[in-house]
Parts: C-alpha cells; sequence; structure tokens
C-alpha cells in the first residue's frame, strides 16, 4: 500500500492506494468548549467512509466528509484517489471504475475518462439500467438489425433520439419494421 497527501489537504489528509482515506499523524483541530478553545491532537487513522445512493442507477458511491479551516466538505473518494495516484495529462473530467464497482476505489480499478468514453463503458459493459436492447425486424424484407439501446435505433432511423421510445410509451407502431425491446 502506498500513501500520497491530497491535494488541498496537504499535511492534513492522505488517499491509500487501496481507495481508503487516512487522516494524518498530528492533524490538529480546534473547537469552543463552554467558551473555551480546545486543542486536539488527533493520530493518524483510516476515516470512516460513507455510502451514498446516486441520483440515476440505483448504484452507490463512497464519499468522505474532509474538514479544514473549520469548513467540511464532502468528496467522492474515487475522485480523492484518482487525483493522488493517476496521472490526468488530457485533462479527462470523470472517474471511471474500470471493473464496474464503484464501491471498488483502489487505485488500479480507477482511471480518468471522458463523459463520453464514460456513458461508452457503462453500456459496453451492461452498467447502465437505463439503455434496452432493441432489435428492429424489417417488415420487407426480414432483416435483423440489432442495437444497445433505443436511441440508437431511434438515430438509424433518421428520428431524434427520443422517438421510439415514444413510439412504445404511446403503443403506436412502425410501417416498415417490427420492434422488439429485449434480446431475441
Amino acid at each position: 500500500m502506498e500513501f500520497k497527501p491530497i491535494k488541498g489537504y496537504e499535511g492534513i489528509y492522505e488517499a491509500c492506494s487501496d481507495g481508503t482515506i487516512w487522516s494524518c499523524e498530528g492533524k490538529t483541530t480546534y473547537s469552543n468548549w463552554h467558551g473555551r478553545i480546545r486543542k486536539r491532537v488527533w493520530k493518524r487513522r483510516k476515516l470512516k467512509l460513507q455510502t451514498q445512493k446516486r441520483q440515476r442507477g440505483g448504484k452507490r458511491d463512497k464519499k468522505v466528509k474532509l474538514w479544514k479551516d473549520g469548513e467540511m466538505k464532502t468528496h467522492l473518494v474515487s475522485r480523492l484517489v484518482a487525483t493522488a495516484f493517476i496521472p490526468n495529462p488530457e485533462n479527462k473530467e470523470e472517474v471511471n471504475h474500470k471493473n464496474g464497482n464503484p464501491l471498488d476505489n483502489s487505485a488500479e480499478n480507477l482511471e480518468w475518462v471522458t463523459r463520453s468514453e464514460n456513458i461508452r463503458h457503462a453500456f459496453k459493459n451492461g452498467l447502465l439500467q437505463t439503455s434496452k436492447k432493441v432489435t428492429l425486424v424489417s417488415k420487407v424484407d426480414g432483416v435483423i438489425m440489432r442495437f444497445d439501446s433505443l436511441r440508437a435505433a431511434s438515430v438509424f432511423l433518421g428520428r431524434n433520439k427520443g422517438y421510439l421510445s415514444n413510439v412504445i410509451k404511446n403503443g403506436r407502431t412502425l410501417d416498415n419494421y417490427e420492434i422488439v425491446v429485449g434480446e431475441i
């Protein structure tokens, strides 16, 4: 295991290559206790991580609360570990979990990606619950075309990205294609 300081919190907190966050030995905090200022010098310890459900997709992420100058901020553990251990020369804005498990924040499981690369990875590995595989079967010649999402099939048909979703939701059909949602 390797430890590196967390950017902006040098001398206070460190990230570990195994995906944990630690306070540094000698971290000092001050508190007002019944009108008296109390000084506390901390021993090195592993911080408790919180697991918080994402707004979309039902997955969970590990977060941690870090304090500096009397202010607390919540950070994604994956981002702290990636910033400490993984070079980002192209300034990519998102952190991807290579194995698809957002609870595994070890440095070897993380990589910097663009938004589109992250979405592509999720589609390719079946991590997005919102995408539905769809098959279009031509009523003219029986040709079968498979797509990873309703959006991709809509674009193939030359329509807007939500076209097939609306067709299915409203119980309509297509003149030239039979729509099959899911695997066939």
